[in-house]
């Protein structure tokens, strides 16, 4: 769903005060100006009193908002399940019976003017591409955008997005020239483990490093880039199962070269699919592989309850 002119539609609470727009100034008073009651765009109030209307709108639908995650709101009943998930003017709409969701469209659009754009195929970069098998998503049209904003569109692909064995350290000799392209770079890579969590240990040491990139870690960058041009066809693969829950997990002691501290890494899987997974360098150094393997199974417990 897509909501038109979404910033028009919020309600101010404090007053807000702009000048008259040119060519609708009120000749007999052209130095006064005007109290806001509604936000329009440029208004750094609207987005916040645009999600605020929606919220209480939805609310007052029966709605709940998702303790996890606030842009995710839910209605549960004995029978019924409704999804509702904004970012900012676009809404997926996802429910257990289709009649029940097609009606609260309908709700939605007698009070703001809101688009159907019909079944969800992209959504902030991510496809979604439905077969027999299931639901795949995938991110092939964010992943060549970028392999051609960084010139590595026609590079060799590579098997792996690292090298065995090898750790990058912060006392790499050469400093990068231009320590801007590397954080948009590694920022970019950051978005692409959304579908692509092959590469989430590999982005997550990129990442230790954004203050005073060196040589050696742009070359590591171009490795991930490299590996993403063979594999770009990869994503997610959700298909209908079981509802059983299983993780697994895995630490490198004393990974870091620079701290002596581990990283911890963890997969969560709902049936055969995969739901969450994490690489976090751990907050205290382990004294040996069997703490560190235990507070890695701390946190994959966390995750799971």
């Amino acid at each position: 769903m897509d909501v038109s002119n979404a910033f028009l539609h919020g309600i101010l609470d404090e007053e807000v005060y702009m000048e008259q727009p040119k060519g609708y100034e009120d000749q007999t008073f052209p130095d006064h100006v005007c109290n806001l009651h509604k936000s329009i765009y440029g208004l750094k109030q609207a987005p916040r009193a645009w999600f605020k209307r929606l919220s209480q709108q939805l609310f007052d639908f029966g709605f709940s908002e998702f303790k996890m995650d606030y842009s995710l709101f839910t209605y549960n009943s004995d029978t019924l399940h409704v999804f509702v998930l904004v970012y900012i003017d676009d809404i997926i709409i996802k429910g257990s019976d289709s009649q029940a969701v097609h009606y609260f469209i309908d709700q939605l659009q007698n009070v703001f003017p809101i688009k159907d754009l019909g079944e969800l195929s992209y959504f902030l970069g991510v496809e979604a591409l439905r077969n027999q098998a299931g639901l795949h998503m995938r991110q092939t049209k964010y992943i060549t955008d970028l392999l051609n904003n960084t010139y590595m569109l026609g590079a060799r692909p590579l098997r792996c997005p690292s090298s065995s064995g090898s750790k990058l350290s912060s006392t790499a000799v050469e400093r990068l020239e231009n320590p801007t392209e590397y954080r948009q770079v590694v920022g970019a890579l950051q978005y692409c483990t959304i579908t692509r969590p092959d590469i989430s240990y590999s982005v997550n040491q990129l990442c230790q490093f954004m203050h005073s990139p060196r040589e050696l870690h742009w070359i590591a960058i171009k490795r991930v880039l490299r590996y993403l041009k063979g594999t770009i066809e990869f994503g997610l693969l959700y298909t209908p199962g079981t509802i059983t829950m299983h993780a697994y997990c895995d630490s490198n002691w004393a990974g870091n070269p620079d701290d002596r501290r581990s990283t911890t890494s963890y997969g969560v899987f709902l049936g055969t699919n995969l739901i969450s997974w994490c690489n976090k360098k751990q907050s205290v150094v382990s004294r040996s592989s069997t703490e560190a393997e235990y507070r890695s199974m701390a946190h994959t417990t966390a995750e799971l309850y």
